[in-house]
C-alpha cells in the first residue's frame, strides 16, 4: 500500500519549512483556516527532510490527543480538520478510522507507515507557490488602493461640487479603508470611487456649477499646477498601439521584465500575458523610480492605462541604452514623453517603432 503513497517531492532547492512557509502566506487562497495552519505546522514537524525528497513516503502517525497538544486545540477540532483537509485533497489518511497509529524508519527511511500520508500537499507544491505569489501581489496591492482611496476622497471634496461627497459615502459611508479586509472589496470601492471622481469632474467640465465650497483654496500658480491645467482632456488623431502584451515584455528594461515575470504569474497562472499584466508591472516600476501615484493616476485618465504603461516601458528601457535616445531620467521622461503623446497623439508609435527596430538591429548583430 505504501509503495503508491510516494510522490515526486519538493521543487528543487525548498526545504520543508519554506514550502510551510508558503502555505502559511497562501492560507487564504488555499482556503486554510488557522486552525489547519496549526495542523500542518505539526505535521511537518513530525516528518525529516529526507521525506520530501522525490520518491520517498512522506508520512507521520503522531495520535490525535498529541497533535491536539502540541496544536493548541481540542481533540474535536483536530479531528474535524483532518477530516477537512483530506476531503479537499490535502492529505491521505492510511490508518483505519478506530486502529493505532503507528509507521517506522529504517536508515531514516520511512518503510510502512498507518497515519496521515503527505503526499497530496507535496505534488500540490507548483499550486501552492503560485497561491503565496499572489497572496504578496495582493497584499501590496490592498495597501496601494487603500492609499488611493484616501486620495480619491480628498480629491472629490476638493471638487466641491454639490452632492459629489454624498455619491462618495454611499460608496464607503465611514471614509475608512483601513476596516475593509477584502482585497476584492477594497477593487470594487476604488473602482466605484474613481467613476464618482470622472463622473462630478466631467460636469464640472461641461460647466455646471457647484455650491462654492465653505473654504476656499487659495490659488496655485505653480510650474506644477499650469502643466496639469494645460493638459488636454482629449487628444486628436488617437492611433492604435502597434504592439502586443508579449512584445511588450520582450522589449522592457530588465528591472521592468522582472517584474512582468512576477505578475505574470500572479495574474495570468503563467498563460497568455494579458495587458493588465504589463500594466500593473509598469506602475510597480514607475513607483519605484519615484514617479507620483497621483501623475500616473492623472496620466491614465487622459492617456488609458495601456497607453500610460507602453510611454513608461519605453522610457524605462531607453534609459538603458547608450545610443542617442539615451535618458538620464527615466521618470521624468516617462512624464515628458506621456504630455507629449496627449498632445499629439503620434509619439508612441513613433518611438515603438523606433525601440523595436533597434532591437531587433542588436540581436541580427548578435
Amino acid at each position: 500500500m505504501t509503495r503508491h503513497l510516494t510522490h515526486n517531492g519538493l521543487p528543487e532547492g525548498m526545504t520543508r519549512w519554506q514550502f510551510f512557509g508558503l502555505i502559511e502566506a497562501a492560507r487564504q487562497q488555499l482556503g486554510l483556516s488557522k486552525g489547519a495552519i496549526a495542523y500542518l505546522k505539526v505535521a511537518i514537524s513530525n516528518t525529516m527532510d529526507e521525506d520530501f525528497a522525490a520518491g520517498r513516503i512522506c508520512s507521520f502517525w503522531t495520535s490525535v490527543t498529541k497533535i491536539a497538544a502540541r496544536a493548541r486545540l481540542d481533540r474535536r477540532q483536530v479531528a474535524r480538520i483532518e477530516a477537512w483537509l483530506i476531503e479537499n485533497g490535502f492529505l491521505i489518511k492510511t490508518a483505519s478510522d478506530h486502529s493505532r497509529r503507528a509507521g517506522s524508519r529504517k536508515d531514516g527511511k520511512i518503510g510502512h507507515e498507518f497515519g496521515i500520508n503527505l503526499a497530496p500537499l507535496i505534488a500540490r507544491a507548483t499550486e501552492i507557490q503560485a497561491a503565496a505569489r499572489k497572496a504578496a501581489f495582493e497584499e501590496a496591492e490592498a495597501e496601494r488602493l487603500r492609499n488611493r482611496i484616501k486620495t480619491l476622497f480628498g480629491d472629490i471634496r476638493r471638487l466641491c461640487f454639490e452632492g459629489a461627497m454624498e455619491a462618495a459615502e454611499e460608496v464607503l459611508p465611514n471614509r475608512r479603508p483601513s476596516t475593509i479586509q477584502s482585497f476584492e472589496r477594497l477593487r470594487q470601492v476604488a473602482e466605484a470611487l474613481e467613476a464618482v471622481w470622472e463622473d462630478f469632474s466631467a460636469r464640472i467640465g461641461m460647466g455646471e456649477k457647484s455650491h462654492q465650497c465653505d473654504i476656499s483654496p487659495t490659488l496655485n500658480t505653480s510650474k506644477e499646477n499650469n502643466n496639469k491645467t494645460c493638459m488636454p482632456e482629449k487628444r486628436h488623431d488617437v492611433q492604435p498601439l502597434r504592439t502586443t502584451p508579449a512584445q511588450v515584455a520582450l522589449l522592457a528594461s530588465e528591472p521592468l521584465r522582472a517584474i512582468i515575470e512576477f505578475y505574470w504569474s500572479a495574474l495570468d497562472n503563467r498563460g497568455a500575458l494579458s495587458p493588465q499584466t504589463i500594466q500593473r508591472a509598469a506602475k510597480e516600476r514607475a513607483y519605484q523610480l519615484g514617479v507620483n501615484p497621483s501623475v500616473w493616476e492623472r496620466l491614465s485618465r487622459v492617456l488609458g492605462e495601456e497607453r500610460t504603461a507602453l510611454c513608461f516601458m519605453i522610457a524605462d528601457r531607453n534609459a538603458e541604452r547608450l545610443d542617442g535616445y539615451r535618458v538620464r531620467d527615466a521618470a521624468a521622461a516617462f512624464i515628458g514623453m506621456a504630455r507629449s503623446e496627449a498632445r499629439q497623439g503620434l509619439v508612441v508609435n513613433s518611438l515603438l517603432g523606433e525601440l523595436i527596430g533597434t532591437v531587433g538591429e542588436q540581436r541580427n548583430g548578435a
